[in-house]
């Protein structure tokens, strides 16, 4: 995440192949951000679509001269050559965004079997847990710089499409979601930097690890294991940006017992060494950009 005025965001630009372009639908770009008081994006007009969700706090998008409040868990969807703008409605709350850029000859239909149109470009109450996690492994594959798995993308893609495409979807992800899995995830996400192991989630959880590894698996599509080190391996993307930490320091702030340990699940995760991976991102410029770029999204 790198700060842009008033904003902190990641850009995660992409170049479809050949391969993907011959298929129905392809990524261009992903991102995510969190903003406070007065932020607001647009009037601007996008080359390609891009479907926005709202993962906290509130907007108020502007198309065609219709104004809607939008709020967790909402989404909208800019259209190619439509006009349209937000900016934040809540100044006690951090607004926090994802999206997603695309083009193919799939995209429109699969926009509207989501539920999108031109004349009605959102969705409240649409983004889910398993809707998120499935984002988060798009963007994975997305930095993923050497490692990048052209038919995994392509799978991921029509995996969130078809996903989406559930109108009762949200709904039902929420009904799964119990309260004993939210506190195994609250739990990982709030101590997963203190080394707690699988162990500590099933103890969380007072049933049998089968019982949860289960529940995890179908809710989020990862197992608690995977979860732990996606969120691991998240933050030590983000301390390596910084250059201010040795490998040694990364290891050990993001839960791992030795450098040994963590040099050998990031080369497993990412394909590559840490220290590959940081010189690899200063070396392309993949994490610079001017202001010019805020609004690409």
């Amino acid at each position: 995440m790198k700060k842009y005025g008033n904003v902190v965001a990641e850009y995660l630009e992409h170049k479809p192949s050949d391969f993907e372009k011959n298929g129905g639908l392809w990524v261009i770009r992903a991102g995510q951000s969190k903003a406070k008081l007065h932020y607001q994006v647009g009037p601007k007009v996008v080359e390609y679509y891009s479907v926005h969700a709202v993962r906290s706090g509130s907007i108020a998008l502007n198309y065609d001269n219709e104004t809607v409040l939008l709020h967790e868990g909402d989404l909208f969807c800019a259209y190619p050559n439509h006009r349209y703008s937000y900016q934040m409605v809540e100044e006690d709350t951090v607004l926090r965004l994802c999206w997603l850029v695309f083009e193919g000859n799939h995209a429109e239909t699969l926009l509207e079997r989501i539920g999108f149109s031109k004349d009605r470009p959102f969705l409240f109450n649409r983004w889910a847990l398993g809707h998120e996690s499935i984002m988060i492994q798009i963007q994975d594959l997305l930095r993923n710089i050497n490692g990048y798995d052209e038919m995994l993308m392509q799978s991921k893609l029509y995996q969130l499409f078809d996903s989406l495409s559930r109108k009762s979807d949200g709904q039902q992800v929420k009904r799964e979601v119990t309260n004993r899995l939210q506190r195994c995830i609250q739990f990982m996400e709030k101590h997963y930097m203190e080394g707690i192991t699988v162990s500590d989630v099933v103890e969380v959880a007072g049933v049998h690890r089968s019982h949860v590894y289960q529940e995890c698996s179908n809710v989020i599509g990862l197992s608690p294991m995977q979860y732990l080190v996606q969120l691991r391996m998240n933050k030590s993307v983000e301390l390596l940006k910084l250059r201010e930490l040795s490998m040694t320091e990364i290891a050990l702030a993001v839960g791992y017992p030795d450098l040994y340990s963590f040099s050998r699940a990031f080369s497993k995760y990412y394909g590559m060494s840490a220290t590959q991976y940081q010189m690899r991102l200063f070396m392309t410029n993949q994490y610079e950009g001017g202001e010019n770029s805020i609004e690409s999204n």
